[in-house]
């Protein structure tokens, strides 16, 4: 009766490989916290949009934006930045508060800033500006958008961050004031365009995450996720057939099907990923998709295609 074992786990796995979402899904470029049964999803949008699970990541309602006016440091950093545009956070616990990185910046120019705000729980009503913590300008060989906090086992926090330009960047955070200490360096690049990073420690690896391709076309965007891995967090990363993340290399780990388009922007908490998908059957727009992370006997992470 061993035969049916396995394909009774192999039915329960499959059944939980993606979580079947329900309620207010609309999402770009969304980042996870999860409290228990509470999931919390912060997003791209008018004021730092927010989201909010009760039944862990099931059913989802949306809340009212972080901001309802900008910080004055906006407008220097950024000064063709308009109204409450917010880009690309990232949710994170750290010390006792709740804090969230976001981008600033307008489509198509590195003139752009990661400011950071804080809270006591994810759905406060009010949050107080931190500041910011790092900018670009049109002479720099980077972009200054799509933040990650990294928070290694040995207690250290890195940043990394950017979207096409000279790849995506690497920092160590001062604990404390969680603003950047040491050398910044590159640790992805591609011609074609790689942003949107993601670290994740696995075992004695560390796996950057990317999105490469294009998004923001609806169902034209070829957005898809790739992967690469290093012994240490500074690399240097490599995919599965060794060419090395500098130089354009990155393992395909998802990319979209015949109904959900360019997959991307994901953020990794525990054994789920988190990214949005353009759908086919509601006019291209962008919504928030959940998927359970594996990995191979090789140490690769493994997740299911965007089959439908």
């Amino acid at each position: 009766m061993r035969w049916l074992a396995a394909l009774l786990a192999l039915c329960l796995s499959a059944s939980a490989l993606a979580l079947e979402l329900q309620g207010d899904t609309g999402a770009h470029d969304p980042t996870l916290l999860i409290q228990g049964e509470r999931w919390f999803v912060f997003t791209t949008g008018k004021g730092l949009q927010r989201l909010e699970s009760t039944d862990s990541g099931k059913t989802w309602r949306r809340l009212a934006p972080v901001f309802s006016e900008p910080p004055a440091w906006w407008a220097e950093a950024v000064p063709e930045h308009k109204g409450l545009d917010v880009w690309a956070p990232k949710l994170f616990a750290h010390r006792g508060r709740v804090w969230a990185l976001y981008s600033i910046s307008t489509f198509g120019k590195n003139r752009s800033a990661i400011g950071l705000v804080s809270s006591d729980k994810p759905d406060a009503s009010e949050w107080r500006d931190e500041g910011l913590v790092v900018q670009s300008v049109a002479s720099d060989n980077f972009n200054a958008i799509d933040p990650d906090l990294f928070a290694d086992t040995d207690g250290k926090l890195w940043l990394s961050y950017g979207s096409f330009w000279g790849g995506i960047r690497l920092t160590e955070l001062n604990a404390d004031t969680l603003r950047p200490i040491g050398e910044t360096r590159f640790i992805a690049r591609r011609k074609a365009g790689v942003e949107a990073p993601t670290l994740v420690r696995h075992g004695d690896w560390i796996y950057l995450f990317a999105s490469l391709d294009l998004c923001c076309r609806g169902v034209d965007s070829s957005y898809n996720i790739a992967v690469g891995r290093a012994r240490s967090v500074e690399g240097p990363y490599f995919d599965r057939d060794g060419k090395a993340l500098m130089d354009g290399g990155g393992t395909r780990l998802l990319a979209g099907g015949t109904r959900w388009k360019g997959p991307g922007h994901q953020d990794v908490v525990g054994d789920w990923l988190v990214h949005h998908a353009y759908d086919g059957e509601r006019g291209g727009k962008p919504h928030l998709r959940i998927k359970r992370l594996s990995w191979s006997d090789e140490g690769w992470p493994v997740i299911p295609s965007e089959e439908e």
